[in-house]
């Protein structure tokens, strides 16, 4: 069982059974009247301030839901009225009656820490707010799913001989789309939102500006095959049904509406148990995989930690390094 303990000011993390802690911490639940709303103005104010500050939309989504949820359990006092000890209840009671891992007890911290840095900047609230000295949960990140260089070669096999026929609308999107992911190394995030003016060239050899996280934008080749099913893609994308819509390459073929994040996750899972990859992989697989697998398999071609950073776009070198050193 996961348990906060307390020292000074700080939010740790440790395992206890119930034997040890004789009783369990309930959630914070909202309990609401008509006289006790909570104040979602306030954490409307929050959310144009991250978005006017360059956050990245899921970001944004995740951060507002996290602190309307404090918001919420607290009504009707105000979050200016909080205490460290107010927060750290709050997140025990919620870690344990959820079960949440140490990394979301992190990330609902980091939002709520946000959140107060927000008020302090920007509405006055006292420095330094009730969670700045709350310790963030030590988080030891997995190692990174990498497809060997076979299983690659069967994912993107089976695509193209499913991409052959005439109503394979489907598969070409996803050939496309998961090209971009492997052999350009492009965030999922960075494929589907790649709109058609971002393309240019011939169907052999493309340049592309990617907009990645907090709007950066970078330049990226992409030539043989790889170019030629985004071409072919291009080609025959279907008219969405929204206007907004009509910039972006990836328009799903059946709902015509601009495919999302989510869709191309599920997708890749459903694809990879079909071309044959075992079942305990394909339970891991997400898009990144691809982009973690192509820099892997360039580290052991023996390429550096300049050459990674150049196909990955990254700025710090540390990133790179770790596929050198896998």
């Amino acid at each position: 069982m996961v348990r906060f303990a307390c020292a000074g000011d700080l939010l740790l993390l440790r395992h206890e059974t119930p034997a040890e802690t004789g009783r369990v911490i309930p959630p914070v639940r909202p309990r609401l009247t008509l006289s006790a709303q909570p104040d979602f103005d306030l954490v409307h104010r929050y959310s144009a301030w991250l978005e006017r500050n360059g956050k990245a939309e899921a970001t944004i989504e995740a951060y507002h839901a996290d602190v309307a949820d404090l918001v919420r359990a607290f009504a009707p006092r105000r979050p200016a009225e909080l205490m460290p000890h107010d927060v750290r209840t709050y997140l025990a009671g919620r870690s344990q009656a959820e079960q949440w891992a140490p990394a979301t007890v992190r990330r609902h911290l980091q939002a709520i820490k946000s959140f107060y840095r927000y008020l302090v900047g920007e509405e006055r609230l006292r420095a330094p707010g009730p969670a700045e000295r709350l310790a963030e949960p030590v988080v030891k990140p997995d190692a990174p799913l990498i497809l060997s260089e076979a299983e690659v070669a069967v994912l993107f096999g089976y695509l193209e001989s499913a991409a052959r026929g005439p109503a394979a609308t489907m598969e070409r999107m996803d050939l496309a789309l998961y090209g971009l992911c492997y052999f350009a190394a492009l965030l999922v995030s960075e494929a589907v939102g790649l709109t058609v003016d971002a393309v240019r060239g011939w169907p052999t050899a493309l340049h592309l500006t990617v907009v990645g996280r907090g709007g950066t934008r970078s330049h990226v080749t992409l030539d043989g095959d790889p170019a030629q099913w985004l071409s072919t893609w291009i080609a025959e994308r279907p008219h969405p049904f929204i206007r907004a819509m009509e910039p972006f390459v990836f328009i799903h073929p059946r709902s015509h509406v601009h495919t999302s994040r989510q869709r191309a996750w599920h997708r890749l899972r459903q694809v990879a148990r079909t071309a044959g990859l075992g079942e305990e992989m394909v339970g891991r697989l997400g898009p990144h995989t691809l982009r973690h697998s192509y820099a892997a398999h360039l580290a052991a071609r023996a390429a550096g930690v300049g050459a990674l950073r150049e196909a990955l776009r990254q700025r710090s070198p540390r990133h790179a390094a770790k596929y050198i050193t896998a």
